[in-house]
């Protein structure tokens, strides 16, 4: 695999250098699901990551998970016919199967980074942001392509998928200081679409601060408050079952 990574951090002004806090809260490291949760509803982070009741996402995810095992597989030729859940992106996994070859392309990546945006290990002790993404493809050392594998429906999503794809930008120029441009692409593998943004250095770090203050508020939290709503419990499993494990729940 080549090496696109560089020492060079031309965003360090992008970095909040003042009011950091002196100390971390309960849930000292966020992704973009756990913030996504956490501005939903608090308290079923807490659930999640504080008590440590795994959640049951159901079948739904389940076979979003098979599906992503299937496209690693034929990414990395571990199988030779593309699989039926892909087919909808027979050509575009073919070029990413072909550019896996020329070590072009990394697969289920698992970032870890500091407060300070440095790059570290996913379970490193001071890691504070983790960003895992299914596939980037190098075209240069100044672009790439990140792409992100979606089963289940687009519509209605486009806006969560949209933040998320910012993450994955903001994300992807700390770690590869050499990239002048971006493009985040989500694959709809059930029904054909794709939802994409280019993004250019300046346009992502423009949203830099106001993540980082996101992020801060819920790695400095204390207290994770219920918020129960007909949407927020309706997607919740911490609200089902004969005796459900929150009691604010709604049914």
């Amino acid at each position: 695999m080549k090496s696109y990574l560089q020492d060079t951090r031309p965003d360090l002004k992008n970095v909040i250098e003042t009011d950091k806090p002196e100390e971390l809260g309960l849930i000292p490291a966020w992704s973009y699901s756990t913030l996504k949760t956490y501005e939903g509803c608090p308290y079923r982070l807490y659930i999640s990551k504080v008590k440590k009741i795994q959640e049951d996402y159901g079948e739904a995810a389940a076979r979003g998970t098979r599906i992503h095992e299937e496209a690693e597989a034929y990414v990395k030729a571990e199988i030779g016919e593309l699989p039926d859940s892909l087919k909808k992106f027979s050509s575009q996994f073919s070029l990413l199967r072909d550019q896996y070859a020329e070590s072009n392309v990394e697969l289920e990546g698992e970032w870890g980074f500091t407060i300070d945006w440095e790059p570290c290990g996913w379970m490193d002790p001071n890691v504070w942001a983790r960003v895992k993404l299914d596939v980037i493809l190098h075209e240069s050392e100044t672009s790439a392509r990140v792409i992100d594998h979606k089963t289940g429906r687009q519509f209605g999503n486009e806006i969560a998928h949209s933040q998320q794809g910012l993450v994955y930008a903001i994300a992807t120029f700390f770690r590869y200081p050499e990239l002048e441009s971006l493009n985040t692409e989500f694959w709809y593998l059930d029904h054909g679409g794709t939802l994409e943004k280019v993004y250019t250095r300046d346009q992502a770090m423009m949203f830099m601060p106001k993540l980082q203050e996101r992020a801060l508020d819920l790695t400095t939290a204390t207290r994770f408050t219920p918020n129960p709503s007909q949407y927020n419990c309706k997607w919740c499993s911490y609200n089902k079952g004969e005796h459900p494990t929150c009691e604010w729940g709604f049914k």
